[in-house]
Formats: C-alpha cells, sequence, structure tokens
C-alpha cells in the first residue's frame, strides 16, 4: 500500500505535461516496460484542445497510430471498447476478432520494441474512449503480475493527464433533455428504422418524426442519426438496452 500510496502522490503533484511525463517514464520502468502511452481515441493531430495525448512510443509508431491516423483500426484501441477492464496484449484474441491486418500490426510494433503490453481502457460520459498503456515488457508471467498495478496506475494518471491539460470538458454543463416523443423517435432510429417505419411505428406522419429528429440534432449539436443516437446515450436519456431490435412476438 505505500507503494500504490507513493505513486498516487506522485501523479496529484504533476502540474504539467512534463512533470507529469516524469511520472509516468518512472512508474513504467518500475513496473519492467520501456513505453507508455496515455491517449484518447480520437484525432491526436496537431494536439487538439481536451484531448490527452502524453506518449514516450518509438517516433515510427506515433506516426503510425497518430500521424497517419491508424488508431480506428489499431487492435489494442479497439480491444478497449470491449473490455471491462486493463487487459495483456495476448488477451486481445478472446477479446476481438482478430484478421491478418492485426497480426502484422503487432508485428509491425515488435520490430519497435511494442511487445508483452498491458492497456487499461478509460471511460468518461460525452468524450472519446481513453486508454494507459505500458509496453515493452519482460516475460508473460512478469506481465501478468502488473496486471492489478496497471489497472490501478492507468486510472489515476488518466485523470492526472485530463487535469494536467486543463480539459475543458471538466465543466459541467446542462444536460439536454428529451421529450418523450422525441426521445422515443431515437430509440427507434437506434433500432436502425426509417422515418416512415418510426411514423408507423408511433401512429404519427413521417414529417412529424423528421421534426423530432431535427429539433433533436439540433438539441445535441450533431449532424446525423448515429451522432444522435450515441450523444443521446452519452447524456443517460437512452439506454443501451432500448437499442436491441425487439423480436416478434
Amino acid at each position: 500500500m505505500s507503494v500504490a500510496d507513493c505513486v498516487l502522490r506522485c501523479l496529484a503533484r504533476a502540474a504539467s505535461r512534463a512533470e507529469l511525463a516524469n511520472v509516468m517514464e518512472a512508474i513504467t520502468r518500475e513496473l519492467g516496460f520501456r513505453h507508455y502511452a496515455l491517449v484518447h481515441h480520437d484525432d491526436l493531430s496537431g494536439d487538439p484542445p481536451g484531448r490527452v495525448k502524453l506518449l514516450n512510443y518509438p517516433a515510427a509508431a506515433t506516426e503510425r497510430i497518430i500521424g497517419q491516423g491508424q488508431w480506428r483500426s489499431d487492435p489494442v484501441m479497439r480491444g478497449c471498447i470491449f473490455a471491462q477492464r486493463a487487459f495483456c496484449w495476448d488477451e486481445l484474441p478472446g477479446i476481438i476478432m482478430m484478421d491478418r491486418r492485426d497480426q502484422e500490426c503487432f508485428a509491425a510494433g515488435r520490430r519497435l520494441g511494442l511487445k508483452q503490453g498491458i492497456t487499461v481502457p478509460y471511460f468518461a460520459l460525452g468524450e472519446p474512449v481513453g486508454s494507459c498503456t505500458f509496453a515493452g515488457g519482460g516475460s508473460r508471467t512478469s506481465v501478468r503480475r502488473c496486471l492489478g498495478v496497471a489497472q490501478m496506475v492507468g486510472v489515476f494518471a488518466f485523470q492526472a493527464a485530463k487535469r494536467v491539460i486543463g480539459d475543458p470538458e471538466q465543466i459541467v454543463a446542462a444536460r439536454p433533455r428529451l421529450h418523450p416523443r422525441p426521445r422515443d423517435c431515437i430509440v427507434l432510429a437506434g433500432r436502425g428504422m426509417s422515418n416512415k417505419q418510426i411514423a408507423r411505428e408511433l401512429k404519427i406522419t413521417p414529417r412529424t418524426v423528421d421534426g423530432y429528429l431535427t429539433d433533436a440534432r439540433r438539441l445535441f449539436n450533431v449532424h446525423d442519426r448515429t451522432e444522435l443516437v450515441v450523444s443521446a446515450v452519452l447524456a443517460g436519456e437512452v439506454g443501451l438496452h432500448e437499442l436491441k431490435p425487439r423480436q416478434p412476438e
């Protein structure tokens, strides 16, 4: 516990990117790894405001993931969407379906020293998925021994990174609230229904459905149906369970 307390105090005291980078370097070495990455899974080119981007990956790996925008297809980042906890990279075949491109991605990473890693997913409503990764470890056994510690460190490290960058999304804003009928339209849109199908289901006109969805997009400041459904879920207005198509009786 004294080691954990020390780590958390160091993370809490970090007041700048440079200080946090020094802390992460020390933690990474202590855990037996060479590289770390604290990142939001988003377009990080140009250091966008409010997005975490702190890593010491080899330049070629950083260019591939961030410069070339391959974070969307990166198997480790995809795995974060489905994992419920920190995971070792050799667990990924049990988390996502992996194809030849994923294997090639890992092979390229190994050539750069990114082998035997642990990734800790980070989720917060209203923002992209994030993660804390430790990579370049030793044997599988030694890496697995770090899994619990990495889980704890990863969450607090990501929170520290958000604090250091002065995350504007930490400001509490009024949550959009949906009236019942627009909410029903969003739920049915999330099940893949067209406006005509929604109209038949709710016994209203397609024009009325279009008006409800247009107003809802304006409320959430989004541009299409997919963004609208996701925003309503993240805002807590719609539950994921409601989006499952009903089985015919």
